[in-house]
């Protein structure tokens, strides 16, 4: 039988947290064997609550090092607490690096990964060194033109073979998403890159980010950049933004 037939059967109720984490002690959002990850985390201190174990869907699987401000999490499980209850007790079991902020409790049928109509990134880099905040950005000492920076993005607007822009062992049979936004902002002290798409692949946003501090940098030309883009073969190398100044800032889902 069908896992989700399965829950419905078993008198099982869709649950749905919005969270959000610094990815700083994880190794991503995924549950891998015998190393620390935020679902493992979160399923963890879930199995405690229910006395049993919970399978866990996250909108995004978020790589090693990379922070959430909103992470849509779903799950099957019998309705034993209130939404606010749930959302207190596992507060308060959950280690300070994550939090939840929202919790429903639903009999409609929600999937976070195949109910997610998009995403919105942001990559943070910092002009000087920041002691504070040096978790959550890339203090980068070279220069950076914002104008460059801005016309680059343009280009990534639209729908592209980005194969280019991740890892090759890890790509879809179809490697094409379609980017609504993509812009640079400059404040006093950093930049940060925005971008909202349908999907992405594994270390697309850290590799465009590299990729255009690449090319403000002439290790890579404009060209080149325009030819990965449009034409999906590498032309040039360049190396991907690091991963802490990437955060998850929203997902946009149909919830229930």
């Amino acid at each position: 039988m069908n896992f989700w037939l399965f829950c419905f059967a078993m008198n099982e109720l869709t649950h749905i947290l919005r969270i959000s984490y610094d990815g700083t002690e994880y190794f991503g959002w995924q549950k891998q064997p015998n190393v620390p990850t935020v679902q493992g985390v979160i399923e963890q201190s879930l199995r405690k609550l229910f006395g049993k174990e919970i399978r866990t869907v996250g909108a995004s699987r978020t790589d090693r090092g990379v922070h959430a401000i909103d992470q849509v999490v779903s799950f099957f499980a019998p309705k034993r607490y209130e939404p606010k209850d749930l959302m207190r007790r596992l507060n308060k079991m959950l280690p300070a690096d994550i939090a939840v902020w929202d919790s429903i409790v639903t009999e409609k049928t929600f999937n976070a990964r195949f109910d997610c109509e998009g995403k919105i990134y942001r990559y943070r880099i910092f002009k000087r060194k920041k002691a504070l905040e040096a978790r959550f950005g890339w203090w980068y000492e070279g220069e950076l033109d914002i104008n460059l920076l801005g016309g680059l993005a343009e280009l990534i607007l639209g729908e592209h073979d980005f194969r280019v822009f991740s890892i090759q062992k890890d790509l879809p049979e179809n490697p094409r998403c379609t980017i609504f936004e993509a812009y640079w902002r400059e404040f006093d002290d950093e930049l940060q890159f925005f971008i909202f798409g349908d999907r992405f692949l594994h270390k697309m946003v850290r590799s465009l980010v590299g990729a255009m501090v690449a090319v403000c940098g002439k290790q890579i030309s404009d060209a080149d950049f325009r030819k990965m883009l449009y034409d999906g073969v590498r032309v040039s190398e360049f190396r991907n933004a690091p991963p802490h100044g990437l955060c998850l800032l929203e997902v946009k889902a149909r919830l229930p």
